[in-house]
């Protein structure tokens, strides 16, 4: 990713991500053309490789472009013809502990370190069930602040509800094997279940 301009070490990488920052925020939305960013980063600095800054966004740096490089990373995608913006997961949900029902089953998993990401144009669920890493790919057919609806390629509906004590209490508590606290919050919940299972 780095290469000798002038005798400096450019770092294309590093130095293009933050010219699509700066044009992302000036812009005020999260979308930009691969010509603003060569544009801006030549005005910088005139003997830079405009190739090279095409090829990093266009491709290695893209999650949506075909594998044509041994390293890649996922900092940009593809949303039209030479349009892009920078990549987000969906959601990183943060230290929750959730409750999946998957089909009519109710309360069938608790779900720790949940997160909803694209890669390659198709959404994925991942998430450690307390004994395993699991992960699925699908869509997202309802998101909202407790909870979501994901649809999994084997058309399989998993419903993430965000873990309450009194569910807790009242379904889960008894299926737990050893010594565990009573709860007085949520919070207090999703501590203790990260701290047992994924040392945290």
């Amino acid at each position: 990713m780095e290469e000798r301009v002038n005798n400096k070490r450019v770092n294309y990488r590093d130095e293009i991500l933050a010219t699509v920052r700066h044009i992302v925020k000036r812009k005020g939305r999260n979308e930009f053309e691969i010509g603003e960013v060569v544009e801006h980063m030549l005005n910088q600095n005139p003997n830079l490789n405009a190739s090279t800054i095409r090829t990093h966004v266009t491709s290695r740096c893209c999650v949506n472009a075909n594998a044509n490089h041994a390293v890649t990373y996922n900092d940009y995608e593809r949303i039209h013809r030479g349009l892009y913006r920078l990549f987000e997961p969906l959601t990183s949900v943060g230290r929750k502990l959730y409750f999946v029902d998957v089909n009519t089953k109710k309360n069938f998993l608790l779900a720790l370190d949940v997160e909803i990401r694209k890669e390659k144009g198709r959404e994925q669920v991942q998430f450690f069930d307390t004994n395993r890493g699991r992960g699925f790919e699908g869509e997202v057919l309802v998101q909202e602040d407790d909870g979501f609806v994901f649809l999994t390629e084997k058309r399989d509906v998993m419903t993430f509800r965000v873990a309450t004590v009194e569910e807790y209490d009242l379904i889960w508590r008894r299926y737990v094997e050893g010594d565990v606290p009573r709860f007085r919050t949520d919070e207090e919940l999703y501590e203790w279940y990260y701290g047992r299972f994924l040392g945290e």
